[in-house]
């Protein structure tokens, strides 16, 4: 990956994902219970460490080798350095593999290695990216929700949109988490889901963004913006908050 991201970007994301990870886990674990979990650009593993603290007993984390491993949130046997671009094979099945606001930070090229990562690892995967307009840093591949979605149906898998009616007015989940969430499951994995999942179903090509009034305009107007410019704005914001709490978690 040509972007390197420093420990400022992780301080800021770690602070939304810690935040937002507790009622989201709970969320999915009212309707299933995985008891391994892997997770796909990790950063430091705090979504991990989030997993543990529910009781999921073994999990593991992908990132590139620029994650400092001096502040990992998991052991370092549980970080597994790759370049996300090429697929990614750690030989073992996980009950539930995830990835999450990491498709937008990868060449569109390697879309298709991502999903791929992700379904040789599990039959069931929590997975969200940035949409267009949402603005990040160095977010090169924003893709509407039904790219993945079609990604994800070349490999057998389904849409449930279970979530993201149940999350939308949660503001203790930071917004693309709870508008962008999506589980997706092959026939095994569908076999385990509940009904009221089930019934969450989307056909495919048609699962389509939601957001607030504000969030949606917010996209209309990033939209317009330079890369470049998202991507200061993005950084500039990124630098505020990590030091408005110190960079600590």
């Amino acid at each position: 990956m040509s972007h390197i991201y420093s420990n400022e970007f992780f301080d800021y994301i770690d602070h939304g994902a810690r935040q937002s990870a507790n009622s989201l886990i709970r969320c999915v674990q009212s309707w299933i219970a995985p008891q391994s979990v892997v997770d796909f650009g990790c950063g430091r593993g705090v979504w991990l460490s989030e997993w543990a603290a529910a009781g999921c007993k073994d999990i593991a984390g992908v990132d590139g080798n620029y994650v400092d491993r001096e502040r990992l949130a998991i052991s370092r046997d549980a970080f597994f350095g790759h370049d996300l671009i090429q697929p990614v094979d750690l030989g073992q099945r996980f009950d539930l593999a995830q990835s999450l606001e990491v498709g937008e930070h990868l060449p569109n090229e390697a879309s298709a290695s991502l999903v791929q990562s992700l379904t040789t690892h599990a039959d069931m995967i929590l997975f969200s990216a940035a949409v267009p307009g949402q603005g990040g840093e160095f977010h090169i591949n924003e893709q509407p929700l039904s790219f993945w979605q079609g990604l994800f149906a070349d490999r057998g898998y389904s849409a449930y949109d279970c979530l993201r009616p149940v999350l939308f007015s949660d503001t203790s989940i930071e917004p693309w988490y709870r508008y962008n969430t999506v589980l997706y499951a092959n026939e095994s994995g569908a076999k385990i889901l509940p009904p009221d999942v089930l019934k969450t179903k989307v056909a495919d090509g048609a699962l389509k963004e939601v957001g607030t009034f504000g969030w949606n305009l917010r996209k209309t107007i990033v939209r317009r913006l330079p890369r470049a410019t998202v991507t200061a704005i993005a950084q500039a914001r990124a630098s505020i908050i990590a030091r408005s709490y110190g960079g600590k978690e």
